[in-house]
């Protein structure tokens, strides 16, 4: 399960409209009057610990407050990010505060509940109290106070109908006869988007905090939501000197295990993965992006073309787009050696044209099909740039 948090507005947000039944808790609309709370919402936690959370007086200091945290760049848990999302929410005075949260395991739900709510949650240890729930039942919510078992039965089926892999309330608050959720952290199960595409699928998903996506990355992710077949790229190091273009998501697990197993963390520049028959014009596109930000650096570097014995894409027509690719940034490849290992159907005109054409540019290019295992052309790569191997892969 692929698992990316969304911002506190967001999850309040979700909550409120897929709410369905009884139990509803309070969710606040419009501008905030009298004393409000003011909070950064980036993707990070112990907000009120790091002095991100300030109850003020009235909603003029609270747009100060914000002014004063706006741009402001922090570090958090040694990643560094600019804050640039807040929240501004009425004060709810209570005495009371809970803890609730949903998470998954392999074979259940589990329901994660203390009396005991608040910043200190951690130091609870084993008093939290744990409900599993089989995926094919409902939660029993017997040992949970009376008045908050609507609630919590219907924030439990939001996290089941929503594909959600984790949701915390902390603190869950019970006060005057109403609930008031203070406080969310939700992760959502990225693998599922296209089931949500009604609710948070259709909605731009955050990067983590500190983490900012090159255009290439956007781009690449726009081409793969077009199309039917897969088209992955990340960008781990720029500075990096081993790139890769792996067809196949588990020959790409493997290339880039094998890559941190022989070398140093920092010479990983990337982790790619193309797979599903893409068309010749989608070949081209992806690797021309991968190219445009691998070439923005002038260290001798190495590009990986790897892959395992396709069973039906084939390696002819998605070869001919990095071909074409490759004619777009031949004469900042001269510093580049291709090490390519690919087969499946029309493995021998595919591996041809890309060895005659890397030729004709005056780039450097190895391939190899099938008589080569499949990691083989990974030492090489890493030898080429007089890397010593630090362990036998």
């Amino acid at each position: 399960m692929a698992q990316k948090p969304i911002r506190e507005a967001q999850a309040k947000r979700l909550i409120h409209e897929q709410w369905r039944g009884v139990g509803k808790p309070e969710f606040f609309e419009g501008d905030v009057l009298g004393k409000c709370v003011v909070k950064v919402d980036e993707l990070f936690g112990k907000r009120g610990k790091l002095g991100f959370v300030s109850v003020v007086e009235s909603r003029e200091k609270a747009k100060n407050q914000i002014e004063e945290w706006r741009g402001r760049e922090v570090e958090i848990h040694g990643k560094k990010g600019k804050l640039n999302h807040f929240l501004i929410e009425p004060f709810i005075a209570h005495e009371k505060e809970y803890y609730l949260a949903f998470t998954c395991e392999r074979t259940c739900d589990v329901v994660l509940f203390s009396a005991k709510g608040g910043m200190e949650i951690e130091e609870q240890g084993e008093s939290v109290l744990q409900i599993a729930v089989s995926l094919d039942k409902e939660p029993d919510l017997a040992s949970i106070p009376k008045e908050l078992r609507d609630t919590v039965r219907g924030l439990f089926t939001i996290f089941r109908t929503c594909d959600l892999g984790y949701l915390e309330i902390n603190p869950l608050v019970y006060e005057q006869g109403k609930i008031y959720l203070l406080d969310a952290v939700c992760r959502v199960d990225m693998a599922a988007a296209f089931r949500q595409k009604n609710t948070w699928g259709a909605w731009d998903i955050p990067e983590g905090f500190g983490t900012e996506i090159s255009v290439q990355e956007k781009v690449i992710r726009e081409l793969d939501a077009r199309t039917g077949s897969s088209l992955k790229f990340v960008l781990l190091n720029p500075r990096g000197r081993i790139w890769t273009m792996v067809a196949g998501g588990g020959a790409s697990i493997i290339y880039a295990d094998a890559i941190m197993n022989s070398a140093p963390a920092e010479e990983l520049a990337n982790y790619g993965e193309w797979s599903g028959n893409p068309s010749t014009d989608e070949m081209e596109e992806y690797t021309k992006n991968i190219l445009e930000v691998m070439t923005q650096s002038d260290s001798a570097k190495v590009l990986i073309i790897g892959g395992g014995i396709a069973n039906f894409t084939d390696i002819k027509k998605t070869f001919t787009g990095v071909i074409r690719a490759l004619e777009n940034y031949q004469e900042k490849l001269k510093d580049t050696k291709i090490y390519v290992r690919r087969a499946g159907p029309n493995d021998r005109e595919g591996l041809k044209l890309l060895q005659e054409a890397c030729d004709r540019m005056g780039i450097v290019c190895e391939t190899h099909g099938a008589e080569v295992g499949m990691t083989e052309v990974m030492g090489k790569a890493v030898k080429e740039l007089g890397i010593q191997i630090m362990h036998i892969v």
